[in-house]
């Protein structure tokens, strides 16, 4: 039935849980978009008309609850003879499979839990709904340790055709209250009994009554006082197991008045001053009063209550006025009480056929055995051979990574166990594997995502290439994050980046455009240019290029190309102009020696010398005498000279009749022409 849509509008995801009426599956409210649980029934009850007339009454009257500890019901319906209720989906387990877990729970988390689902049955009883199946498997705890009750009203339409179809009591009687054990009545203090077995199994982890059949379970509820929990549990506060003891008591008149009563109680429960009070006195009734044994199928509202009396009671005597007038009553012979006696025989022989015969016939139900072969069979195989067999079916799913999914895991009873018709037998159905929360992947390595998805069927990598991310990041992923998936039933797609590899072209002897086209066609690339000379290649071809050609680009990279300006153009040297001659007068300095003897001052006063100076130049090839005087002081000569380019220019100094040892003086054409 997976992914069939009911009504166009609840999406059929794969069941949750079910019984012997009826199949639960989680589904998805396509409108609104949340997550539903549809209760299917069976298809042979959608054939019975006053069935589904009540089933159909009963859940609307259900819609009219509104409580945080009650599952909603949102939608009452019927498709293709398909009849359905459409349900809060509440994500967790039922108390049953949680005190499984847990063996017994602590008296704090006993009252917290109690306190929630009195608190929903309180609600019920005011919209005058009265739940009549109160037990753990109705009990649902969220993830976060609500608890929420489920199937309020639906119990009485499915009790009427449970009863209708297969002649026995509805559901499990080990929650059943004395007065729907013996077919009385049912009232709000019925529920208020199924709270309080309920509460003895979450103190002590098991019912308290318990045997072979129903049939004598449910004696024990009607004969048997409960078990004292302070036996089992003598740490328990004693005001926790007066609760108990209260809310289960045999005489309805003997319990709390009202959930509201109950709640009340529960609010000072724990307080220390109560853990020691006075016990509960459950008033049991006299065992030897007289117990009527209803008949399958009698009227039940028959109250039979009033069916009992006890031997020894007293008449209640009335007050009389004798009147002595009125003649004595004549004494009784013995034909009189041999009638009596006769009749009284009649009785106790009638009276043990009763017991003896008649009773353990209708109480008689046959043994079967429990099957091999169960597991591993698919669950509808499995509840055809076990309805066949008049055993009643609950499904319990699970998840498991070997069996395949709507396959039977395991059973309770196990196979080869003998049981009553009617037992009900667990059968432990399979999801198939555990869906798993897909990982986010999203910019993680390649390698790191194949590493952590290693138990998942297949992975496909695809390819795309990208700048903005390293080599081999993830950049999508399907399925994606967050989903629900099967690994071993998956097929990852990855999505992975690549950075644009290129290699490099030859630009050589390319002109600028064909090589902004070229360039610029790759991302990768940046375009840097410079020109020089070339002798011989053409102006604005590519002379060279770096990174050469045949290299693999992969970042990022700026391409350098020096392109051609032609050949170098050659220069003519400029005219030199002729220089012309210099002519020019050299300052010529004369130094007078001084005197070595420094005691005579006076002796050399009037010492003179006499200078002749000679040129040599352009003019005069021959030395030619310019001066000729007498000094006896240091002397400066303005000498005339002139000076070709190129050549130099010659100053002789004659003392007296001889040449001066550092003459010549010698002066270049561009030493005069720096002065």
């Amino acid at each position: 039935m997976s992914k069939k849509r009911i009504n166009d509008r609840y999406e059929i995801d794969r069941p949750i849980g079910g019984g012997g009426m009826a199949d639960v599956y989680l589904a998805k409210d396509l409108i609104l978009d949340r997550s539903v649980a549809v209760k299917m029934l069976k298809s042979q009850f959608s054939k019975d008309d006053e069935f589904i007339r009540r089933f159909r009454r009963e859940a609307q009257s259900a819609t009219s609850l509104s409580h945080p500890n009650v599952v909603n019901i949102y939608d009452v319906g019927e498709e293709e003879d398909l009849y359905y209720i459409v349900m809060e989906y509440v994500e967790g387990q039922t108390l049953k499979d949680y005190i499984q877990e847990q063996g017994k729970l602590t008296v704090h988390e006993t009252v917290r839990i109690l306190k929630q689902m009195t608190a929903a049955v309180e609600h019920a009883h005011d919209n005058h709904i009265v739940h009549r199946d109160l037990k753990p498997h109705n009990i649902l705890l969220s993830v976060d340790g609500t608890a929420k009750v489920t199937d309020f009203g639906i119990a009485r339409a499915i009790s009427e055709a449970t009863i209708t179809h297969t002649n026995s009591v509805l559901g499990s009687v080990h929650y059943l209250s004395p007065e729907q054990a013996r077919g009385g009545q049912v009232t709000y203090k019925s529920d208020l009994y199924s709270l309080g077995v309920v509460t003895y199994e979450m103190l002590t982890g098991e019912v308290p009554f318990s045997g072979d059949t129903a049939v004598s379970v449910a004696i024990k509820h009607l004969q048997e006082p409960l078990p004292a929990l302070r036996e089992q549990l003598p740490d328990i506060p004693q005001s926790v197991e007066n609760l108990v003891m209260k809310a289960t008591a045999k005489d309805p008149s003997l319990r709390y008045e009202s959930a509201e009563d109950m709640i009340n109680d529960l609010q000072t429960i724990l307080d220390p001053s109560r853990a020691n009070e006075k016990p509960f006195m459950n008033q049991f009734p006299d065992e030897e009063m007289t117990k009527a044994v209803p008949i399958v199928g009698a009227d039940s509202t028959t109250d039979h209550d009033q069916t009992m009396m006890h031997p020894n009671s007293k008449m209640r005597e009335t007050a009389t006025f004798e009147n002595k007038n009125e003649n004595p009553p004549k004494k009784r012979g013995t034909k009189f009480w041999v009638k009596i006696s006769l009749l009284a025989l009649v009785f106790f022989v009638g009276l043990i056929f009763v017991v003896f015969f008649l009773i353990p016939s209708w109480l008689h139900v046959d043994d079967v055995e429990i099957p091999e072969g169960l597991v591993g069979m698919h669950y509808d195989e499995a509840f055809e051979t076990l309805t066949e067999l008049n055993l009643e079916v609950e499904q319990d799913v699970r998840f498991d990574d070997e069996i395949e999914e709507d396959h039977v895991i395991s059973h309770r009873p196990s196979a080869g166990q003998f049981v009553k018709e009617g037992t009900v037998v667990t059968l432990v159905v399979s999801e198939g594997i555990e869906p798993v929360e897909m990982a986010d992947f999203i910019g993680e390595t390649k390698d790191f995502a194949e590493q952590n998805l290693a138990d998942y069927q297949d992975i496909e990598i695809e390819y795309e290439e990208t700048l903005d991310y390293t080599d081999d990041t993830v950049l999508e992923q399907s399925p994606e994050a967050g989903e629900m998936v099967q690994p071993q039933e998956t097929v990852v797609r990855l999505t992975v980046s690549e950075r644009p590899t290129f290699i490099m072209s030859n630009l050589s002897n390319m002109t600028r455009d064909e090589v902004l086209e070229t360039i610029s066609s790759q991302p990768l690339l940046d375009l840097e240019t410079e020109e020089e000379y070339h002798p011989s290649i053409e102006e604005g071809r590519v002379i060279s290029q770096s990174p050469s050609r045949g290299d693999e680009i992969r970042e990022r990279t700026t391409v350098n190309v020096v392109f051609s300006r032609g050949p170098e153009p050659v220069e003519e040297p400029p005219e030199e102009e002729e220089e012309e001659p210099i002519s020019t007068e050299v300052a010529f300095t004369v130094e007078v020696p001084e005197s070595d003897n420094g005691d005579n001052e006076n002796e050399n006063e009037d010492a003179s010398y006499r200078i002749r100076i000679s040129v040599t130049d352009m003019e005069n090839r021959t030395p030619n005498q310019v001066i000729d005087e007498e000094i006896s002081e240091d002397t400066t000569f303005n000498v005339p000279m002139t000076v070709a380019p190129g050549d130099s220019g010659f100053l002789i100094l004659f003392v007296g009749e001889d040449e001066f040892e550092e003459s010549p003086y010698e002066y270049t054409y561009e030493q005069l022409k720096e002065q």
